[in-house]
């Protein structure tokens, strides 16, 4: 009978525990502790910084799971996907970009090992196609080129 008291008080026990360590944390730690914190939900932007109408941005996204279809930017438009990051697989988003006699595919816009860091803090990525290139931004203001 002792033994069975102990077993159901075990899991009480670690909790009661683990509750003392986190309240005992001082303000200064908790400040760096939630750097470490992983953001599970994100949202991709893409965005048409092209000059003018004369020919719209084409775009085509993809993961292994999801097909988010052909859209067709005119100029300053936005098209955006949010999603849930995996656990136990590599959540990953491609996307097939043309405009004009430009075409860049295959361009990756979202995977975990790169943008769980770069766009945790917002939780947004932002990608802007221009007449040069690919830019990049996790908050929409301070743009990266990525590709040419």
């Amino acid at each position: 009978m002792p033994y069975n008291n102990f077993r159901t008080l075990t899991p009480l026990l670690c909790m009661l525990m683990l509750a003392s360590c986190i309240s005992q944390t001082p303000v200064s730690y908790a400040k760096s502790v939630d750097n470490l914190v992983i953001r599970f939900r994100y949202k991709v932007h893409i965005i048409n910084g092209l000059p003018d109408n004369a020919k719209p941005l084409e775009l085509s996204c993809h993961s292994n799971d999801d097909d988010l279809g052909h859209h067709t930017l005119w100029k300053d438009q936005e098209f955006e996907f949010k999603f849930g990051i995996h656990f136990w697989k590599k959540t990953h988003f491609v996307c097939n970009f043309s405009w004009g006699s430009k075409s860049l595919n295959d361009i990756t816009v979202f995977v975990n090992e790169v943008e769980t860091r770069t766009c945790r803090e917002t939780g947004n990525c932002f990608w802007k196609v221009e007449t040069d290139g690919i830019y990049f931004s996790n908050n929409d203001q301070n743009w990266e080129k990525w590709f040419n």
